[in-house]
């Protein structure tokens, strides 16, 4: 994951991310502005600048040393910085925009918000989609108080080039063909409605993310039929990153996260071993290949 080092493009639009997180926002805190915690999940190494207009840096195995530049601290509620790569960097110019917000919740956790601006290019966006997909990944890991807390993660290496398997959700045949469901489920963000299962009943759902055809997010609820999502009190978060191969075909890669306990994890741990085989028959046919 490396931020952007050519003149911004104000055409590409940002990457907007939310986390609900059982941690407080004291412990959140400590994860985005301490050095230590930050290199625990995001870069190998880091000093992370200390005052709104210092300059810290990060590094990665394999790159070269990315500047930081702190905009803004507002303890346990706001942190921006501006990173660029080079050894004196344009942050004006040529550095991307990182924006956290903190939200303590009533249940004492956090909701966490993270927004990037600033990409020179689409290409250079995705590669952030699929590097903040990771770390945050890994963020999760390390605020974890409980196995049941770190996400569900599965990959499948697909046949099927990347607009093929994007379609098997987005249209609403397919969708149903390999996650079962009676009624069709529309792809657009801010859709809400239901995953209405033959066995399980109906499921609130609402469609948070899709930027076609790279990634994908939905918050649903996969132990409380019929009530709605507003209501519900283990509101799970699906994400679903699309990878382009090398050499062909589709990574596909999901993360699952907002248990509240260990069941529903184990439940959806051994659900989704069963459930990704039929997604890949209907894209590739054959036996499933995930792990």
């Amino acid at each position: 994951m490396t931020p952007t080092t050519a003149t911004l493009n104000d055409t590409v639009p940002a990457i907007e991310r939310v986390l609900d997180l059982a941690a407080s926002p004291e412990r959140v805190w400590r994860a985005l502005t301490d050095s230590a915690e930050l290199a625990a999940w995001f870069p190998q190494r880091a000093s992370m600048p200390a005052g709104v207009g210092e300059i810290g840096w990060m590094e990665w195995d394999g790159h070269p040393r990315f500047l930081v530049r702190m905009e803004a601290l507002e303890p346990m509620r706001r942190v921006v910085w501006r990173w660029g790569s080079g050894e004196e960097p344009d942050f004006d110019v040529a550095a991307s925009l990182v924006e956290w917000q903190l939200e303590a919740t009533t249940t004492g956790g956090t909701r966490l918000h993270l927004r990037e601006t600033g990409f020179d290019t689409n290409a250079s966006r995705f590669g952030n989609v699929e590097g903040w997909f990771e770390e945050l990944g890994e963020l999760r890991d390390l605020l974890a108080g409980e196995p049941w807390e770190r996400p569900i993660r599965r990959t499948l290496r697909l046949r099927a080039d990347r607009e093929r398997v994007w379609r098997a959700f987005a249209d609403p045949a397919e969708m149903g063909a390999w996650w079962g469901l009676r009624t069709p489920v529309r792809l657009e963000a801010g859709w809400e409605g239901w995953f209405d299962f033959p066995e399980h009943g109906r499921h609130a759902v609402r469609i948070e993310v899709v930027e076609a055809p790279a990634y994908l997010a939905w918050r649903w609820t996969a132990d409380e039929r019929d009530v709605p999502l507003a209501d519900v009190r283990q509101p799970l978060t699906t994400e679903w990153l699309f990878m382009e191969l090398p050499e062909g075909g589709t990574e596909l890669r999901l993360l699952e996260t907002g248990f509240t306990g260990p069941d529903k994890h184990a439940d959806n741990t051994r659900g989704w071993s069963e459930i990704l085989p039929d997604l890949e028959r209907v894209v590739d046919g054959g036996e499933a290949a995930g792990r």
